[in-house]
């Protein structure tokens, strides 16, 4: 190894030596042979730094940025990778590609205002393929500003380019699903099909969408004949299993149910990391130490906004909540707002420990940003709610920057719950989901941090629970609009009929009037449940 780093050395000591001569096209070759070393023994800060000096030596070399740019990012310094676009496009303004792969890396950091700019950038200049950054545009207007109109309008821009964009096709389709307008999603997923009959991700969402009621369906039978084949990727595999799991429970065929809901979460264990219980407690443990009561006492108010924010156990009862908060003219459904879940991942790692040292200008740096992201996102809004279920392991955070925040908790019957999470695919952060014993385990460090909570801020917490709610709604409702400081209007009965949209997975149950079919649905899986019915005995 010693040997090795003298040899890096010295040709090292050589490149400069050419460049401090004014050797240029040498240098040049010098320095790219070092950074092929460098990247081969995965000695990233270097490569990185003789990456620089090429582009001192030919800054009009794309390559080299696009490489540092990756290398950057590969490192965590995102703010980097993103100025090797911006200093390439000051040479060569006129690059679409460096436009587009500036976007795509600003999006991905949640700077969604500066992404849509150098995509229209790259639109200008004639990128390759149009059709597909309209399609990303589409995203940014969806799934972070909320700006559902305008996403309309780039995918049918998108369309209009290439009539027979299937990528294009799903994500209006998927639109028109949050919208809550069944017939016109239907209607695009099966036109998915009849163009591609393999593609079956659109299958899987047409099986999400339809109704069913006949275990003999065609398209049940569609269904299984299609998660049968291994030659497909696992994912797809994985969502038709859900999709096939969800049109049985219509059917009440539950045995069948629950073995097809088995078999999408023994494919999803294939994608997502596995649940470690020791090290969820250990962050539950951290999160009580660091927001203790002598935190909350030493720290200074940091905003005087006053935001919702309903959270709990997914498939709690949150998206039905925030639904009927928002049919008050008052409130307006802000749904999941991934702002703090990015930014504890970008800013404040190792988390929670780093806020031991925090600055007060890092908090109140966060505070405002936040604020300022929900004005851009719904400019005209009274209240907002931000619906993301897990942010209920950030109350602490949360009410350090916001003392005078609501926080609604949905909780529900555990066993309902727990089962409701299985029969759900959700993403890799929730890996806790892929197996019943291991969801029961979450959920009872949920309640443990919960119960942390309230000792520190109770009354800042309102308990919303979801049986209490579906049993005798009206009371609860009140309760919950007085808790926000909201006075009683009639609409808030009949959240079913707001025309918004939502953009989780209790889309369609938001659109019915409440009902209890979903309070012990456990009963139907009884003998499915193994020993996690004993770990709630109390609760049943």
């Amino acid at each position: 190894m010693a040997n090795t780093r003298d040899q890096f050395q010295e040709k090292r000591i050589v490149a400069e030596a050419l460049l401090a001569k004014g050797l240029f096209q040498q240098a040049e070759k010098a320095y790219q042979s070092l950074t092929q070393l460098y990247l081969q023994t995965k000695q990233d800060k270097l490569a990185a730094d003789c990456l620089e000096k090429l582009i001192n030596v030919a800054p009009k070399q794309p390559s080299y940025y696009e490489t540092l740019a990756g290398l950057y990012a590969q490192m965590g310094e995102s703010d980097k990778a993103i100025s090797c676009y911006q200093r390439l496009l000051t040479q060569q303004p006129a690059l679409a590609v460096a436009h587009y792969n500036l976007g795509y890396l600003q999006r991905q950091n949640g700077y969604f205002e500066d992404a849509l700019a150098s995509y229209e950038n790259s639109l200008r200049h004639g990128i390759e393929q149009p059709e597909e950054v309209h399609l990303n545009l589409a995203v940014i207007y969806s799934d972070h500003l909320r700006k559902e109109d305008r996403a309309i309008a780039a995918l049918e821009k998108a369309l209009s380019i290439n009539p027979k964009y299937i990528s294009a096709m799903f994500n209006l389709a998927n639109i028109h699903e949050e919208a809550g307008d069944r017939a016109a999603a239907e209607k695009l997923f099966q036109k998915i099909i009849d163009q591609d009959p393999f593609y079956y991700a659109a299958l899987a969402r047409l099986g999400d969408v339809k109704k069913f009621t006949d275990p003999h369906d065609p398209m049940i039978r569609r269904m299984k004949r299609a998660a049968r084949k291994l030659t497909i990727d696992i994912s797809t595999r994985t969502n038709l299993y859900f999709a096939l799991g969800k049109a049985l429970n219509d059917c009440e065929e539950y045995g069948e149910a629950f073995e097809s809901y088995q078999e999408a979460n023994e494919c999803n264990k294939q994608t997502v990391t596995a649940y470690d219980r020791v090290a969820q407690e250990r962050m539950i443990n951290d999160l009580t130490t660091v927001f203790s009561k002598d935190w909350f006492e030493a720290i200074e108010p940091v905003s005087d906004a006053a935001p919702i924010f309903i959270c709990g156990m997914f498939r709690s009862g949150s998206t039905l909540t925030e639904q009927i908060l928002a049919s008050h003219p008052k409130v307006t459904a802000g749904g999941e707002v991934d702002f703090f879940v990015r930014e504890i991942k970008n800013r404040l790692t190792p988390y929670p420990a780093s806020l031991m040292e925090i600055e007060r200008d890092k908090l109140d740096g966060l505070a405002r940003d936040y604020m300022n992201h929900l004005t851009k996102c719904f400019p005209d809004a009274d209240y907002i709610t931000d619906k993301r279920p897990d942010n209920f392991l950030h109350l602490g955070l949360l009410k350090s920057l916001f003392p005078k925040a609501k926080f609604i908790y949905t909780s529900r019957n555990p066993l309902d719950n727990c089962l409701s999470v299985y029969f759900l695919r959700l993403g890799n952060a929730m890996n806790y989901a892929t197996d019943l014993q291991n969801t029961a385990h979450y959920y009872q460090q949920c309640e443990t941090l919960m119960t942390h909570w309230k000792t520190l801020f109770g009354d800042n917490i309102f308990e919303l629970k979801y049986d209490d709610l579906v049993t005798d709604p009206r009371p609860v409702i009140e309760d919950m609009l007085s808790f926000c400081g909201l006075e009683w209007r009639d609409e808030c009965l009949n959240f079913h009929k707001l025309d918004n949209i939502v953009k989780t997975a209790s889309v369609w149950q938001v659109r019915e009037p409440l009902y209890q079919k979903s309070s012990g649905r456990w009963r139907n899986f009884e003998k499915q449940l193994g020993s996690i019915s004993q770990l709630f005995d109390s609760q049943k």
